[in-house]
């Protein structure tokens, strides 16, 4: 379990990491905040809302997704951390919404790359 949870915990943060970009670079860059200027950050924060399109596009769960559900085996076999990430980054919806969203934020994000380009 506890490698199911440090799984859940990595998928949280590339989430967590992906949307607050999507505010994070635009304010940072209004004050001047360097790191946001970061081309590592900024083409990884693409790449990744990229591939999160591309599996929505083409029907394909995520890997961290099965991995951690392999790892768990049951799915109702959750410890506390498990219950409540899950909680905070799987909602019930159709697949269409998620499509939508996910090729909401890969535009957004190439409207952020341009817009706000990387220069380091």
């Amino acid at each position: 379990m506890l490698v199911a949870d440090l799984i859940l915990i990595i998928h949280f943060l590339i989430v967590f990491f992906i949307i607050s970009l999507f505010g994070l670079v635009p304010y940072g860059y209004s004050k001047k905040w360097n790191w946001v200027s970061s081309k590592k950050i900024r083409y990884t924060h693409l790449f990744l809302i990229t591939l999160v399109t591309i599996e929505s596009l083409f029907g394909i769960i995520c890997p961290l997704t099965i991995l951690e559900n392999d790892l768990r085996g049951i799915v109702t076999n959750q410890t506390f951390i498990s219950k409540y990430l899950s909680k905070i980054i799987f909602f019930n919806f159709p697949s269409s919404v998620f499509l939508a969203l996910y090729f909401s934020g890969f535009l957004i994000s190439i409207y952020i790359i341009v817009k706000y380009p990387p220069k380091k």
